[in-house]
């Protein structure tokens, strides 16, 4: 199966700005280059430096005549940011004037009131026929499931990364950091053990048996994950299930509060509110330090994300088997 790749934007005016997000420029050539030093705490300025390195990587690809075919469009972490129903619409007609495939991108910890706006979506989506047309729907949160299979048989549903547990952040098996074991007292060649280390930080929730063969039993024949250092467990059927990697931007950790929203209101970061968000994080990003960590690490909205170094390495040179990759120009928040 030749590998498909798609895009993801997280909004149409992000989406508009694809032609220069996928631009190559040298970066020491402009001065975007010294403002991004300057000034960490913008977002733009961070995703602009991150993706130039990023495209480098996905330039292998092209060189292989791999193509874009397929569009992801929609809000994985935040409920405030969901877009409304005439967004869904001019993004699905984008990805159809570019005779693309087209991926509806739910999220996770949603309220009511966030069930309530995929539904409205996914009624938009029917109306302008991508249901008929077998869309994929993307869903990070068991509730989306639900309605897909009650409501809306007609859409492919994938299971998000959201919902995907693996072993995030684990800079142990990436050179040169070394894995951490105390070696008092055991027998077992040191190399051993540690490849034994590697292997179940490469195990993930698919690999339970029974869970993989309700997940079929609900229809769902699609799965997207992070790529991570240590890579996946994955067996040789694949778990019946063509998967998809992210890249450039992991997914760490999420949460209902908002530490970036806290930044003008302390109480968002600890609670959910169905008060308006100002939505500080399309101004700048609320980023934690991790001194030992030399991977840039961004916090914004309710997401911690990461930016995948040379680690991905295996992923392009085809040592990891997968069947889609999708490529975020911009966080997607």
């Amino acid at each position: 199966m030749e590998l498909e790749l798609a895009i993801y934007f997280p909004n149409m005016k992000r989406l508009n700005e694809m032609e220069d997000s996928l631009r190559y420029v040298d970066i020491q050539k402009v001065q975007s280059g010294l403002a991004a030093v300057l000034f960490p705490m913008d977002p733009n300025q961070a995703e602009y430096v991150a993706n130039t390195n990023a495209l480098t990587w996905l330039d292998k690809l092209f060189q292989q005549g791999l193509e874009f075919s397929r569009l992801y469009f929609g809000q994985e972490f935040c409920q405030n940011l969901i877009p409304g129903p005439n967004e869904i619409e001019q993004s699905y007609y984008y990805s159809k004037q570019l005779g693309w495939n087209y991926t509806y991108v739910t999220g996770g910890y949603l309220t009511n009131a966030g069930m309530e706006k995929v539904k409205r979506n996914l009624e938009k989506l029917r109306e302008v026929g991508a249901e008929a047309e077998g869309a994929e729907v993307v869903f990070n949160d068991w509730g989306v499931l639900r309605i897909l299979r009650r409501d809306y048989p007609g859409f492919k549903p994938v299971l998000g990364r959201i919902l995907n547990k693996q072993t995030r952040l684990n800079m142990f098996v990436y050179a040169p950091n070394e894995l951490p074991t105390l070696y008092t007292d055991i027998q077992t060649p040191l190399e051993e053990v540690q490849k034994n280390q590697i292997a179940a930080y490469a195990d993930i929730s698919l690999n339970n048996p029974e869970y993989v063969e309700r997940l079929h039993e609900m229809g769902v024949e699609n799965v997207d994950l992070d790529i991570v250092p240590q890579g996946t467990k994955r067996p040789e059927d694949g778990w019946g299930m063509t998967l998809g990697y992210y890249y450039p931007w992991g997914f760490i950790a999420t949460a209902r509060n908002c530490p970036t929203s806290g930044t003008t209101n302390p109480y968002r970061a600890f609670q959910v509110t169905e008060e308006p968000c100002p939505r500080p994080c399309q101004k700048y990003n609320c980023s934690p330090a991790i001194p030992p960590l030399d991977i840039p690490l961004i916090q914004r909205g309710t997401a911690l994300m990461i930016f995948h170094t040379e680690y991905s390495e295996p992923y392009f040179e085809g040592k990891i088997p997968y069947e889609r990759l999708i490529f975020e120009p911009y966080i997607p928040m």
